[in-house]
């Protein structure tokens, strides 16, 4: 019983993510050895190089196995002698092994741990094969034992020709003395690219045997010996993926891609079109451009370089000076396609089109004076500047149709404009403007508003290229999201922030109210006075609405579309309650009772009856007759902090599992030993039970304490207390503690142990800190960092407390420093990130809590900085 206590000690401890049954774990610490099989040459999954075994298959096992304590001992032979000694038991593991219903029958196989096509492998001279029927009366080479063996002797059209291994296949393939083999994608492109065999190709897949699906590698084992291909998918589910990742790149590269398959048309123009002529917008930063030095550059230059190696084909980029030269020259047959255009009708004449492969926003620049732009039908017939024969113009045209559009050959001469006041605004895409903000350092202008349409970008191609049409567009659909990412990553790294002018509003709404104290003793120029503001409130995004005596006596522009009224007579016969929801009329009453200065949210209500959150802030005057009333719709606020919240309880569950983990692995432990030792007929000792039973109810109480530290956290009330600050920050770390350990991520605590007193409000703290501490576990993954650490450290000076939370990932980049705070940004993947927890953690402490938070970039990485005052009150 000790024995067996001490092998689930120890293999617990080396497999502390893995649950294994007793019987594996029994059968890993007895099992001193084992002997697997390596082949001599079959690269790069398995082969032997001066007595050392190597390859995908050989290095993923030892990954696998590597915490194991288990000796692998490699035994190299040629595949036959390796299938029919795992068959009879001389050897434990044989790999890199396809499953088929004969193999069934003796071998029990391991989850597939490599995807691979088989495909033909021919010469480049020859016509790519569609149908096995094209190979018969011709020669193949096989090698015994294999698949292929099975599948090419349903076929006595076809002459066979054995080999001992791959190398000599192609050897003779490229020599002539066979006319094709089939084999692995990935293993004929690593042997072609390594070995120099340039006469050679992959064609298409072996449709007749694989179809176009999938097929796999898998470890396998005697069937006498199921256990140990358990104890493998085990350990290979709960290897790191990361390392796999690695793994695989490093044998593999590029050349993991599945090829393209085109049909003997297409071939047939690739090989002797070898180049295309292309034309480009010249002038178009960040989608593309034409350098000083002729050479293509931006988003659509990454593509083509991705088409390019896709292809095997060159792109002749054709120098133009504008984007209606461009045109022109397609329209004349001196380009053969355009790498970015907006299918339009009347351009179907000329070209064909690809699907969209890029998509970007439509947004204005204005100078900096100009309000937060919610409808491009509020510019009216005001000019906008737009680049000539840009596509998107006439959907703009369509969907709004007052605007005075003047035409321009480019952005920098669109923005000349805007900054003299020849024109209101430059219109274009969002990535555009974005990239000639940050590159010409345009500090006078900015991005007021964005349409409510897309600019969806395709290739065009000729009308006379149909060939080309289905070859590119086959290359587009074989760049991953993976790649479009990087490249829009790599042009585009600042933000586009869709919000209101805040700051020019409450100026706006301070002079009004001014104005009004001043006529205020005059009721009867009040009229007067509204009238003559009138104007200037409709500019405004916030809903104003003026009562007298409770009863809406004007309102803007904004108010009426909120609230979805006609017009200004229909609302002014409103009443103040008609606007509040009966959820929020409680509230709302309670704070005109309290005259609260400070703005507070409710649940408004429409004329149609439907409701939305808002922000109200509401302004009594003396006479109490006349009451101002501003309100901002945050519904879409409300939503992402929803989603902020979404993911905070994500990660809470988290961190509750992997707390949750271990002690659950221990209980299963013991119960499964005791049933296993009843069903042995080995009872054990009531002394034993004894220990087992008080491990099992010591266990729980862990398990019960840990619900109940979440619960306590997930309840406590946000209220003023005084609270010891290191027993806060302590419960933070009890939280997150395991799964910064799941992450292999180091906590070092240099909290002072002297207590220290401090009035704060509960449980705002411990949001930030969490935060800040997932923030950087999530950056030292996206690094990769090999030996990644966090530090917080607690001291005390003189009028504060002062908290820091440093980490080793790098740091954060200069450019992007002074934006963090700021609401919706964020450097994540969209699926990943809201852009508000930072911005969240900035409003609590400086407003809640009174305090301040900063970041810096250290030798080692980011470190944020907290200053709390000694009381919040």
């Amino acid at each position: 019983m000790y024995k067996l206590l001490l092998v689930l000690l120890i293999s617990t401890y080396l497999y502390s993510n893995t649950t294994f049954s007793e019987e594996e774990l029994s059968y890993i610490s007895n099992k001193k050895v084992i002997y697997v099989s390596n082949e001599f040459d079959y690269e790069p999954y398995d082969f032997n190089r001066e007595g050392k075994p190597s390859g995908y298959s050989i290095e993923l096992l030892k990954l696998i196995f590597r915490d194991s304590g288990l000796k692998i001992e490699f035994i190299t032979k040629d595949w036959d002698s390796l299938l029919s000694e795992v068959e009879n038991k001389k050897i434990d593991l044989i790999h890199t092994i396809y499953k088929t219903p004969q193999r069934e029958e003796k071998l029990v196989f391991s989850t597939g741990y490599s995807k691979v096509i088989q495909s033909y492998i021919i010469r480049k001279n020859e016509k790519d094969i569609d149908n096995i029927k094209q190979l018969f009366g011709k020669k193949v080479g096989i090698s015994k034992g294999w698949s292929e063996e099975n599948f090419f002797n349903k076929y006595p059209q076809i002459e066979k020709i054995y080999y001992k291994n791959i190398e000599e296949k192609l050897t003779a393939l490229s020599l002539g003395k066979i006319d094709a083999i089939v084999n692995s994608d990935n293993v004929a492109k690593y042997y072609i690219k390594k070995y120099g065999y340039g006469t050679l190709k992959v064609s298409n897949p072996v449709k007749e045997q694989f179809g176009s699906r999938l097929d796999d590698h898998h470890f396998a084992s005697h069937k006498d010996n199921q256990i140990l291909i358990s104890i493998i998918n085990k350990a290979y589910d709960n290897t790191s993926l990361e390392e796999i990742e690695k793994l695989h790149k490093k044998w593999f590269g590029s050349f993991s891609i599945n090829p393209l398959i085109f049909t003997n048309e297409e071939h047939e123009y690739i090989l002797t079109k070898k180049s295309v002529n292309l034309c480009i917008d010249p002038n178009w930063l960040p989608y593309e451009k034409i350098d000083k030095n002729g050479n293509h550059s931006g988003m659509s230059a990454d593509y083509f370089k991705i088409f390019s190696t896709l292809l095997n084909l060159e792109f002749n980029l054709v120098e133009t000076k504008t984007w209606s030269e461009s045109l022109n020259l397609i329209k004349n047959k001196k380009c053969d396609l355009v790498s970015l255009i907006t299918n339009t009708k009347e351009r179907k004449d000329i070209f064909n089109f690809t699907s969209t492969y890029l998509k970007t926003p439509i947004v204005i620049a204005t100078k900096l004076d100009v309000s937060f732009i919610d409808s491009f039908n509020k510019i009216g017939s005001k000019k906008i500047a737009l680049v000539k024969d840009y596509g998107f113009e006439k959907m703009l045209r369509e969907k709004y149709k007052n605007l005075n559009i003047v035409h321009v050959n480019n952005i920098l001469e669109g923005l000349e404009l805007v900054a003299k006041g020849k024109v209101f605004g430059y219109v274009d895409s969002f990535g555009t403007i974005s990239y000639t903000f940050q590159t010409q350092q345009t500090n006078e202008l900015k991005i007021a508003g964005k349409a409510d349409i897309e600019w969806e970008l395709s290739m065009g191609i000729r009308k006379d290229e149909p060939l080309l049409l289905s070859i590119m567009q086959k290359a587009i659909d074989s760049v991953d999201s993976e790649q479009k990412q990087a490249i829009l990553n790599k042009w585009i790294s600042i933000k586009y922030e869709k919000g209101i002018d805040y700051s020019l509003l409450w100026k706006i709404f301070f002079i009004f109210l001014l104005v009004l104290l001043f006529f205020i003793y005059k009721q009867y120029l009040m009229k007067k006075a509204i009238n003559e503001f009138s104007e200037l409130i409709d500019s405004t995004m916030e809903a104003i609405l003026i009562f007298r005596d409770y009863s809406v006596i004007t309102a803007n522009k904004s108010a009426i579309d909120i609230f979805k009224y006609k017009n200004k007579e229909e609302i002014n016969k409103a009443y103040f309650f008609n606007f509040i929801s009966k959820e929020s009329k409680e509230l709302v009453s309670q704070k005109l009772k309290e005259k609260t200065k400070e703005p507070f949210e409710i649940l408004a209500k429409r004329i149609d009856g439907t409701k939305f959150n808002a922000l109200i802030k509401e302004v009594e005057f003396k006479s109490k007759k006349i009451m101002v009333l501003s309100l901002i719709d945050i519904t879409h606020i409300k939503q992402l902090e929803a989603q902020t919240k979404q993911a905070q309880m994500g990660e809470m569950i988290e961190n509750i599992a992997h707390q949750w983990r271990q002690p659950l692995s221990t209980i299963s432990t013991i119960s499964s030993g005791i049933g296993l030792n009843i069903s042995l007929n080995v009872p054990p000792s009531y002394e034993d039970i004894s220990k087992d039973m008080d491990k099992i109810v010591e266990t729980t109480k862990y398990l019960s304490n840990t619900i109940e530290t979440f619960r306590n956290f997930l309840r406590e009330k946000k209220e003023l207390r005084e609270v010891i600050l290191q027993d806060r920050i302590n419960l933070v770390l009890d939280i997150v503690k395991d799964s910064l350990r799941n992450r292999h991520v180091k906590l070092i605590n240099k909290i002072e142990a002297t207590p220290f007193k401090v009035v704060t409000i509960i449980g705002e703290l411990d949001q930030v800190l969490i935060n800040i501490i997932n923030n950087a576990k999530d950056a030292l993954k996206e690094q990769k960092i090999e030996n990644p650490w966090i530090e917080i450290e607690l001291k005390k000076e003189e009028s504060i407390f002062v908290i820091t939370i440093e980490d080793n990932a790098k740091g954060i980049k200069e450019e992007i420093m002074p934006k963090i705070f700021e609401p919706y940004f964020t450097t994540k993947h969209k699926s990943q990130g809201t852009g508000l927890g930072l911005h969240m953690s900035y409003k609590i402490v400086t407003e809640s809590l009174k305090g301040k938070i900063y970041a810096q970039n250290t030798e080692n990485g980011a470190k944020f900085f907290i200053e709390l005052p000694y009381s919040v009150v």
